[in-house]
C-alpha cells in the first residue's frame, strides 16, 4: 500500500472519514457528528486532496468506498487509536478531571445501574460530564463508530475490535398484585399462558430473553396491555389481573407492594460492559470502567440477595 502524508490529516477529519465509511452516507455521518452536510462534504474534499483519491463514489442514495478507501481504512483506524492515546494525560486525577463520557444502554441499565453510577461519579469526579444514549439493538455499532465510550448490554458476542467484561447475571420473574388469583400458588405453565399479561414493547425490535424459553415456544401470550417503557407506576396500573415478566432486580425496584413469583420456566441473562480499542489504554477510561465494575459488584453483593439465585 502506498504511503500518504500523515501531517496533512487532522484527528477530526480522520473520524469524519471513518464515519462516512461506516454509515455509507454523508448525510448520516453529518447527523452523527452534529454537523451540517456541507461541512462534512468540505472535510471529505480535503481528505480526497490529501489522499489523492475520490475515496467514495455515489451508490444509490448513499456512497460506496473506492478500493483505495478500503485499503487505507485499517491505517486510518490505527491513526485514530494512536492519536486518542497520545492526547490522554499520563496521570489521571478524578477529582479535577474534565471530560465528557457517553454511555449507551437501554431501560434495564438506566433503572438498575445508572442511578448508583451517577451518584458515584458525581462524588469522586464532579467535573466529568456524562451523557446516556439508548442503544436499542445497535449499541455495538454505536461503540464501533465512536458514538459512545461504553456500552452496557446483555447481548454477548465476540465483536471485532471490542473488549468486554461480564458484570453480573439476572433472571426473569413474575410481578403480580397481592390479590391476583395466582398470588397464593405456584404459577404453572398453563396458568401463565392463560393469564393476562402486561408487555413492555421495547423500541428497535428488542425481544426479552424469556420469550425464547422452551416452555413458551409455540404459544401466544394473552397481552392485555402494552407499554413503551418500564416505569415506577407499573404497580399502580397492574391492578388485579395482569402478570408482568421482567428481570428480578428491576422487579424489586419498581414492584412496590406487588408480589414476586417464580415463572414456570428458567430464563437468565448476563450483563456485559463493552468498550473499544481507541479508549482501552486511556487512564481516564480505565478509571471510569472500574467505577462501572464497582457499582455492579455492589449490586451483586450477598446483601442484595440476587446472585442469580
Amino acid at each position: 500500500m502506498e504511503k500518504f502524508d500523515y501531517s496533512t490529516l487532522s484527528f477530526k477529519s480522520l473520524k469524519t472519514l471513518k464515519l462516512i465509511y461506516e454509515q455509507g452516507s454523508l448525510t448520516a455521518a453529518a447527523i452523527e457528528l452534529g454537523q451540517n452536510q456541507p461541512t462534512v462534504s468540505y472535510t471529505l474534499e480535503q481528505m480526497r486532496e490529501a489522499l489523492q483519491d475520490p475515496l467514495f463514489v455515489r451508490s444509490g442514495r448513499g456512497v460506496a468506498p473506492t478500493s483505495r478507501c478500503h485499503q487505507i481504512m485499517p491505517e486510518i483506524e490505527k491513526l485514530i487509536r494512536g492519536m486518542s492515546e497520545l492526547l490522554q494525560p499520563e496521570n489521571f486525577e478524578p477529582v479535577s478531571a474534565r471530560l465528557d463520557i457517553t454511555l449507551s444502554c437501554n431501560q434495564y441499565e438506566l433503572q438498575v445501574i445508572v442511578p448508583n453510577l451517577v451518584q458515584r461519579i458525581s462524588r469522586l469526579a464532579p467535573h466529568i460530564r456524562m451523557t446516556f444514549i439508548q442503544s436499542h439493538v445497535s449499541g455495538h455499532q454505536q461503540l464501533q463508530r465512536g458514538q459512545c465510550d461504553f456500552l452496557l448490554s446483555p447481548v454477548i458476542h465476540d465483536y471485532e475490535a471490542l473488549y468486554q467484561r461480564a458484570l453480573f447475571q439476572d433472571r426473569y420473574v413474575c410481578l403480580i398484585s397481592t390479590v391476583h388469583p395466582l398470588a397464593r400458588q405456584q404459577i404453572g405453565r398453563d396458568d401463565y399462558i392463560a393469564a393476562k399479561h402486561l408487555e413492555i414493547h421495547y423500541e428497535g425490535g428488542w425481544k426479552p430473553f424469556y420469550l425464547s424459553a422452551p416452555e413458551l415456544q409455540g404459544t401466544n401470550l394473552n397481552i392485555a396491555l402494552r407499554l413503551p417503557s418500564v416505569s415506577n407506576f407499573l404497580s399502580t396500573i397492574a391492578g388485579t389481573e395482569l402478570v408482568i415478566t421482567l428481570p428480578e432486580r428491576l422487579a424489586h425496584q419498581i414492584g412496590g407492594a406487588m408480589q414476586i413469583k417464580e415463572p414456570p420456566f428458567s430464563s437468565r441473562f448476563e450483563l456485559c460492559l463493552y468498550w473499544n480499542k481507541m479508549t482501552h489504554h486511556s487512564k481516564a477510561h480505565q478509571w471510569f470502567r472500574e467505577q462501572i465494575i464497582e457499582v455492579c459488584r455492589e449490586l451483586d453483593s450477598p446483601e442484595q440477595g440476587l446472585r442469580g439465585k
